[in-house]
């Protein structure tokens, strides 16, 4: 964790300091993001507590309330047990609001006054498990989650955490998750929420069924991604995908780009948007409409960054293309549970992609190494290694887009 007064000075727009980590389901839907610091060299725990002046708390209240609309959803925020009892004025919104209890808790009658009066107004409050002990037990009762931290943690652990201090109104969320075997063995246990890098691993996808589903989509991204893509012919292939032409015509007819009239074609709706814009609402209602939202937001949060890294290192636009479409095809395993290797010879797409993803060679495939590489450490909330440092406000702000655009999408 980190007080936040010493990285005021140095940022003046205090939004852009705060990146959302997702928090998903049981079935990887968006539960809730956590909400991090990013200094541009680490992403750190971001911490409200009594190192803040009211005038530096009342800022990042106010960044706070902001990432929970535009996020749309619940957020987590670390708050120390001193700045409660302090009597200090968190001015967030108490229904998006789960405050985690950090630092030294010494559990007095005035501290469970303060939390309980805090519920009342509707915050929900977290603890880490590393504070959870028989000590506890009154402070407890007012908790709803209990935070897990699977690197620092045995599945043995959990189970004694589990049988020692459930309750029915109880939840679990197990952070850190590296694998998707130890999401299955934290599920099975009974954790309800999952942080971490659980969908990254390849599974096991041998000798299966290439679904039309996969195909059409392939079909929309190769369409969507050639030098110079065919209107005519990406009308086409939306014609029988009502579900993301209706969403699109949702955004391209919302106040913020309407004009005179409504859209009502999909040539209408590119003229608007713009073939940017387009591509990207495109692809993040397409792939919702295959995957969960976790895949959804680990795959095109890993080809916007791969892309804005291409762009970083000057390259031709129809190359920054190539980056995102390669970072995109190596989620296929998470979007369709099919090896990428298979996808390609569906593609027809640029040799400099084939060999990144089939031999991982090439500057895409350093790129996209550099992108994996951030994508783990912000997951399990490790230190970004330093190679990687210079593209880390990338990750952060294309993983920030990406779920806001999931969250105007309805998810």
């Amino acid at each position: 964790m980190t007080s936040l007064n010493t990285e005021i000075n140095a940022h003046d727009d205090l939004g852009a300091m705060l990146v959302a980590q997702p928090v998903f389901n049981a079935d990887k839907q968006r539960y809730a993001v956590e909400l991090l610091l990013n200094n541009s060299i680490s992403i750190k725990g971001l911490l409200l507590d009594t190192s803040l002046g009211n005038e530096q708390l009342s800022m990042y209240c106010q960044a706070i309330s902001v990432q929970a609309d535009q996020y749309r959803t619940a957020v987590f925020v670390n708050v120390s047990a001193q700045l409660l009892l302090s009597a200090a004025t968190l001015a967030l919104q108490p229904g998006r609001t789960i405050l985690t209890l950090t630092g030294d808790i010494n559990v007095t009658p005035a501290l469970l006054a303060c939390v309980a009066a805090y519920k009342q107004q509707g915050f929900r409050f977290a603890l880490n498990n590393s504070c959870v002990n028989d000590n506890i037990l009154p402070l407890l009762a007012l908790v709803g989650i209990i935070r897990l931290d699977m690197l620092g943690s045995s599945l043995a652990q959990v189970e004694h955490y589990k049988k020692r201090y459930a309750r029915p109104d109880l939840l679990w969320l197990a952070e850190k998750v590296e694998t998707e075997q130890q999401f299955a063995a934290c599920e099975a246990l009974g954790c309800n929420l999952f942080q971490g890098y659980f969908l990254s691993d390849a599974l096991a996808v041998d000798g299966k069924k290439i679904e039309p589903g996969a195909l059409k989509l392939t079909e929309i991204i190769r369409c969507l991604f050639s030098a110079e893509p065919d209107i005519n012919e990406l009308a086409r292939l939306l014609n029988d995908e009502p579900a993301i032409v209706m969403g699109i015509l949702k955004i391209a007819n919302s106040p913020l780009y309407r004009k005179t009239r409504d859209v009502s074609s999909v040539k209408e709706m590119v003229t608007r948007l713009g073939l940017e814009l387009v591509r990207k609402w495109v692809l993040t209602y397409a792939v919702l409409g295959t995957a969960t939202a976790a895949a959804a937001i680990t795959v095109l949060a890993r080809a916007y960054s791969t892309q804005s890294i291409a762009r970083h290192w000057q390259l031709s636009e129809q190359q920054c293309q190539q980056y995102f479409l390669a970072a995109l095809i190596s989620g296929s395993d998470m979007l369709f549970g099919i090896a990428s290797e298979r996808l390609l010879p569906y593609l027809n797409i640029n040799p400099a992609i084939f060999d990144a993803i089939a031999n991982n060679n090439g500057p895409i495939a350093q790129a996209l190494t550099t992108v994996r590489s951030i994508e783990r450490s912000y997951a399990l909330k490790q230190p970004v290694d330093a190679q990687d440092m210079p593209y880390l406000d990338f990750y952060a702000t294309e993983l920030s887009q990406v779920q806001q655009r999931l969250a105007e999408a309805g998810f």
